[in-house]
Order: structure tokens, then C-alpha cells, then sequence
């Protein structure tokens, strides 16, 4: 049995549409963003909101644009960790194009903000009659395949450290503030280690003024000397997600 699934949060509410920043459905034919305008819903999910769950059917495709997914492997045994992450680069529900309705991995919101979400279905539809759009998904799922098993090889390969500073780089590419929400807890989730040896890394990232912390809340101070500690995935993710999803 997997370990028991939090509510979803009601804090997930429709708002009205403006053009997006999500970079992923930027590249979608102008023609395919026209017919799915009206379709396309923009929320504000919650920290912590359960977007997807390997228990229930893929309902949404979901598009950040200030916010940011983590896709979390959990055990029989209740551990976990992030496989991956997506921001305005990318979305959730992919699986749905390929018609497969239900995934083995949770996807769950760390930093708050809004995306935009259609049915899953709806997209699946689209993509299977229009090429072009079925070519950027296509791409986009490579480089997405790609930050997962460069996650993988991070994980077994470098230190602590390394890591905590690839994830705090990855998340401040994605959003437009220097702080953000995160406590030592929710990153040694995430990174599949004890709270009390995230906390040695932080406080001495900390020490060395790379950082600052208070009430669950994260600092970027010096992101020179953070990307100086992190590993090369970082830069290597990075690049994947600079990438262009269009020929």
C-alpha cells in the first residue's frame, strides 16, 4: 500500500485568462493556442496540493507559470524523493497523449503561484490530429525524460550539498523573487535524505552567506557561489530547459 494521501486543498480556483508565461504552450501553432483559449483555465493551486496521484485518472493537463510541480516517487515503505520538477518550462499530464490515464508518481505543488490546466483528454484529442503540436509535445517529453535521469544519476553520484544547491537554482529559474517557501523538512523530502542533515547543509550555505532562512521561508543571497557548489547537472538541466520545444 502507498502511504495515505493528503486532501486535495480547495485553495485551487479558476481566475481569468490573460496570455501565459508558460514557455511550453508558447510554442504550441498559433492556430492550436486559438482553438483551446476558451478550454484553458487559469488556477492558483496551493502549497503542498496534490496535482496527480498514481490512486486516481489523469484529469489535467496542467501548465505553471509562477508555480512549481514536483514529480515524487513514493515507497511501499513511506520514503520518497523528487524525480523531477516542472516549472513555466513544462507541464503535468503528458502521460495523457500517449493515452495512458494513470501515472506511478505523485505530482505535488512546492512553490504556490498559477498555471493553467485543460482536460487531459481535450489535449490528447488535439495533439492527435494536429502534427506540429504533437511534435512540441514530443520534444518537450524528451527533455523532460532527459531532467529525470540526470536527476537520477545526481542523486547517486554527488554530495548533499551539490544537490540542495541544484534544487534551490532550479526553483529561483522559475520564479521572479529571490525568496520563496520552503522548510528543511519538505527539501529533505524532496531530496530523499534526513531532515537533520539538510539542516547541517543549509545552515552552513547559510554561514557562508550563499543563503538566508526564517519561518519557512528561503533566501537567495549569492547565487554565483551557490552555482559554484552545485553540481554539473544543474547546468545541464538548465540547458534542456532553455531549449527550444519548435523546429
Amino acid at each position: 500500500m502507498l502511504p495515505s494521501i493528503p486532501h486535495r486543498s480547495h485553495a485551487m480556483r479558476a481566475i481569468r485568462l490573460p496570455a501565459s508565461k508558460n514557455r511550453l504552450l508558447a510554442a504550441f501553432p498559433s492556430g492550436v493556442l486559438r482553438s483551446l483559449e476558451h478550454r484553458l483555465q487559469r488556477v492558483v493551486p496551493a502549497m503542498g496540493e496534490t496535482i496527480d496521484d498514481p490512486r486516481e485518472r489523469l484529469r489535467y493537463a496542467v501548465f505553471p507559470e509562477d508555480c512549481v510541480i514536483s514529480a515524487i516517487c513514493l515507497t511501499h515503505e513511506g520514503k520518497t524523493i523528487e524525480v523531477a520538477n516542472i516549472g513555466r518550462e513544462g507541464m503535468t499530464g503528458l502521460a495523457a497523449i500517449a493515452g495512458v490515464d494513470q501515472i506511478p508518481h505523485r505530482y505535488v505543488v512546492q512553490i504556490p503561484g498559477a498555471a493553467l490546466r485543460i482536460g487531459a483528454r481535450e489535449l490528447a484529442e488535439v495533439a492527435g490530429y494536429d502534427t506540429t503540436l504533437a511534435g512540441v509535445l514530443l520534444r518537450y517529453n524528451a527533455s523532460f525524460a532527459s531532467q529525470v535521469m540526470q536527476n537520477v544519476a545526481c542523486s547517486g553520484l554527488h554530495s548533499l550539498e551539490q544537490r540542495c544547491c541544484r534544487w534551490l537554482l532550479a526553483t529561483h529559474d522559475r520564479i521572479e523573487s529571490d525568496q520563496f517557501p520552503l522548510t528543511h523538512e519538505v527539501l529533505a523530502m524532496l531530496l530523499g535524505t534526513r531532515r537533520s542533515s539538510v539542516s547541517d547543509v543549509l545552515k552552513n550555505l547559510r554561514d557562508h552567506h550563499l543563503i538566508e532562512y526564517h519561518r519557512g521561508l528561503i533566501t537567495i543571497v549569492d547565487r554565483s557561489a551557490l552555482e559554484q557548489r552545485s553540481c554539473e547537472c544543474y547546468e545541464v538541466v538548465a540547458r534542456m530547459h532553455a531549449g527550444k520545444f519548435r523546429k
